[in-house]
């Protein structure tokens, strides 16, 4: 386990670059020859609220966004345009309490001469990230996501050159820089939701939020029922405004109304992309490109609902990423034989043990898959202990009982 883990030196030890790096190839192999694909980039928190002991525990925030102890982590799958099919292809663990970890205050802290007035421990704090910055001995989210596209991107084009790719990236992704990097660096498409509290491109001096700008143009669509995550929506309309730009980029709104005019969400969703924008037809395929984000959201469900991915209780950190990052390369398998699976009869028995009650899902399939391990330990147990049928009858008795 130990060799498992990392924790042992061996020419066959695993870690979480080279698991990563299996399901990077193994999601390139499957998808050279698609024409077009979209990758969804987004971070995920690993929640570690109750402990304290754990190496490297870094600081994440809860589900009503309070601060509390945990990792983080950035991912990256893939989208098929045509099958809609979700392919894994990327999972970095990181903690932001590293002892290599530079985050965007500290350099721009370092980025401007030292106050005289500065105390003992800002300057030997001063100096100790002048060193690492200038070794570029460092890390931080932000280096982590582009480092991860760029990864993805080439490793897919040199499979097909000729292929189109389009990153997703929610609003952690809100970064010139970062639109510069993929239209210009990578030579890939993106689309990426910008902050509510974006500013129009100044002109004169003088500059707007882009959520209350008046767009130069604008179209609208009626749904007669919408689902939003579990609830569901009557009679509403969406509005797409377009025409504004940010740095050259084109940014799109969104708006979504009641049957009452009353607005579905206190601010309009913005987007911002370099693919084009110029008729009703491609901007309302920008929001539909967008909308496949919801994806990757549920590759974290099955994670964290399914295979446990905020539940080890193993201490040493490098242990912990190898743990997490093979919890994502199972997900990856789940997901890449999940079509093969519904068909298959054993299968469909299994996910019945996991209360499928006739659905053959990831989730019922490994609860299946529990159950039979249960039965397995069971029936070891029984015959360690010589149990013949009346005993085991007994205790089914009591068992019923108890429950």
């Amino acid at each position: 386990m130990s060799r498992l883990l990392g924790l042992e030196e061996a020419k066959n030890t695993l870690d979480d670059k080279k698991i990563s790096a299996a399901l990077l190839e193994s999601g390139v192999a499957k998808l050279g020859d698609k024409s077009e694909l979209l990758i969804l980039h987004d971070g995920s928190d690993i929640r570690k609220q109750y402990s304290s002991k754990l190496e490297e525990l870094g600081k994440v925030l809860d589900l009503d966004g309070s601060i509390i102890n945990g990792y983080s982590s950035f991912n990256s799958v893939a989208v098929d345009l045509h099958s809609k099919e979700v392919t894994l292809l990327s999972s970095e663990v990181y903690s932001n309490r590293g002892e290599d970890f530079i985050s965007q205050a500290d350099l721009k802290f370092i980025s401007k001469p030292l106050s005289k007035k500065a105390t003992p421990e800002q300057r030997t704090r001063y100096e100790e990230l002048k060193v690492k910055a200038e070794a570029r001995e460092y890390y931080n989210s932000s280096l982590v996501m582009r480092q991860q596209l760029q990864k993805v991107s080439q490793s897919l084009k040199q499979a097909n050159p000729e292929q189109s790719i389009t990153h997703i990236i929610d609003r952690g992704g809100d970064d010139e820089a970062l639109f510069d990097f993929i239209n210009n660096d990578l030579n890939d498409k993106f689309v990426i939701r910008l902050k509510a509290s974006r500013v129009s491109t100044k002109i004169t001096g003088v500059s707007s939020k882009l959520v209350e700008k008046d767009f130069a143009f604008k179209s609208s669509k009626q749904y007669t029922k919408i689902q939003i995550k579990s609830k569901v929506y009557q009679d509403v309309t969406r509005i797409i405004e377009y025409g504004e730009q940010v740095n050259g980029y084109a940014v799109v709104r969104i708006r979504l109304l009641s049957r009452e005019g009353v607005p579905l969400f206190k601010a309009p969703m913005l987007l911002i992309t370099n693919k084009e924008v110029s008729t009703e037809e491609l901007v309302g395929a920008i929001y539909h490109i967008y909308l496949q984000r919801s994806k990757i959201e549920g590759v974290f469900k099955f994670l964290k609902d399914v295979l446990g991915w905020e539940e080890s209780q193993i201490r040493n950190f490098k242990a912990i990423k190898t743990v997490l990052t093979f919890c994502y390369f199972v997900a990856g398998y789940f997901y890449e034989i999940e079509s093969e699976l519904i068909e298959n009869e054993t299968i469909q028995f299994i996910a019945y043990l996991g209360n499928g009650k006739g659905k053959v899902t990831r989730h019922y399939i490994l609860q299946g898959f529990s159950k039979m391990i249960t039965k397995a330990e069971v029936d070891e147990a029984i015959e360690r202990f010589g149990i013949i049928p009346e005993q085991l009858q007994r205790i089914m008795q009591l068992v019923m009982r108890g429950v």
